[in-house]
């Protein structure tokens, strides 16, 4: 058995079989990360509320915003290191990686100054719909995120560069170890401390980033010391080419933002933040099936970049279509969940939150057409040709919002997922037509920029 294995991921290519390897490692780095996440959920419910967890929900997926405000230059690092290793140019990697750290502190030091200053100023309590007892945790809170998301931003960097490097299950490694020593801390203040917002956020916010800057340290000290960061490497010439990229990375992110990141907000505008836990529950159990597409799809960005530069057609157009038939699997393993979901929420959560079924209906919904839009999306981004992307996604950037609000005069919570599908339907059609064009090579014009 161990043998048919090690024959079946060292065949094919090698491009082909670094890919698979990813992809195996992921499945077991995934599957800790999966029981971490869903431990996380009754333990943290039952240190705090349901009530409270919504409003961390809320609060960090405000943070996630953050992630978004690189300019794309995290993101375009990826795309660029990739070429530079194909074409084994290892000063312009070095140079590329120096500079993209460069540019990121010179963008979030500021960003957390500005916002530190600006969050008293909010009034958090009508923004989430909760009492003004919460006011003062929930302005310590914030204060907390900001630092913490600004810092993530900077040592962040290494995920791309591990990309880069087609080691996508190992990049994938530092988020869940962090979440694993916050379960423990989390259980720890269970047993110690009285229920608090503060000593939540500190714990689930701080440890991913410590384990990512002591990774950093021990990686680019050995694996990766070809293109070790050095302040002498950094390059202002590469700022140009890492933006000619990424200030179309940087709009498919301000979408992403509001398409994605936004929804936890309008769910408690429209309903309440009781609603954002049943949502945010309802898609972690969906989000078994978007984890197992994404294990296979997050290994082929930086492939799909490695054969474009090599022009090798003929594999994008074989993987593709091995993709679809893994699309197929997924969306029937969002059936079978949502079937049975009841059964595995009683298991789960008991009687704590209540999950109403058309909720986990409409999130298995949502996950199918995300992972169709995803299926194509891999495919552009790793080829870097994502004008129309960028385009296209101004239709989500404007209309999510207004759609949302409207919808959810009408069936509240629903509203929102309603309009996140409608969108999303969007998105992964025009996909599809692009890269049938780039791999039939008859793309001109704005559908290969």
């Amino acid at each position: 058995m161990l043998q048919r294995l090690t024959i079946f991921l060292n065949s094919g290519s090698e491009r082909s079989a670094t890919v698979k390897k990813n992809i195996i490692a992921s499945f077991g780095i995934k599957g800790i990360s999966m029981f971490v996440s869903f431990a996380l959920v009754p333990l943290t419910i039952g240190y705090v509320s349901s009530e409270l967890y919504g409003v961390w929900l809320t609060l960090s997926s405000i943070l996630t915003w953050l992630c978004f405000l690189d300019i794309g230059f995290s993101q375009g690092l990826k795309n660029k290191l990739t070429e530079a290793i194909a074409h084994d140019d290892w000063e312009k990697g070095k140079a590329l990686v120096s500079t993209t750290y460069f540019m990121m502190v010179l963008i979030f030091v500021p960003v957390c100054l500005v916002l530190e200053a600006v969050i008293p100023l909010v009034d958090w309590c009508s923004l989430l719909n909760v009492s003004t007892q919460c006011s003062d945790d929930i302005v310590c809170t914030m204060h907390i995120l900001i630092t913490m998301a600004c810092l993530q931003m900077v040592v962040n960097v290494l995920v791309s560069v591990v990309a880069a490097f087609q080691k996508v299950a190992l990049s994938n490694t530092f988020i869940p170890i962090g979440n694993l020593i916050s379960l423990v801390i989390i259980y720890i203040l269970t047993k110690t401390c009285p229920p608090s917002l503060i000593a939540l956020a500190f714990s689930l916010a701080a440890m991913p980033i410590l384990v990512t800057i002591i990774a950093s340290f021990v990686l680019f000290s050995g694996k990766f010391k070809k293109v070790a960061p050095s302040f002498a490497t950094i390059n202002r010439s590469y700022v140009k080419e890492l933006f000619g990229l990424g200030y179309k990375f940087f709009i498919i992110n301000i979408q992403v933002v509001v398409l994605y990141q936004s929804t936890n907000i309008l769910i408690s505008n429209v309903s309440s933040p009781n609603e954002v836990t049943a949502y945010n529950i309802a898609y972690k159990l969906l989000s078994v099936a978007m984890m197992m597409y994404n294990i296979i799809t997050a290994p082929l960005w930086p492939a799909y970049t490695d054969a474009y530069a090599r022009e090798d057609y003929e594999w994008m157009k074989n993987m593709r279509k091995k993709m679809q038939t893994i699309l197929l699997i997924s969306l029937f393993g969002c059936i079978i969940i949502t079937l049975l979901s009841p059964f595995i929420y009683d298991l789960w959560i008991g009687n704590k939150v209540s999950i109403p079924f058309a909720m986990t209906g409409l999130v298995a919904l949502y996950v199918s057409v995300y992972c169709w839009m995803n299926l194509n999306g891999t495919l552009i981004v790793g080829m870097g040709k994502i004008k129309v992307e960028s385009y296209l996604v101004l239709v989500g950037l404007f209309a999510h919002i207004p759609l949302s609000l409207f919808l959810g005069e009408y069936v509240g919570a629903y509203g929102v997922l309603l309009s996140l599908i409608v969108i999303n339907v969007l998105y992964a059609t025009v996909m599809s037509i692009q890269v049938k064009k780039l791999l039939n090579k008859t793309a001109v014009g704005v559908w290969l920029e």
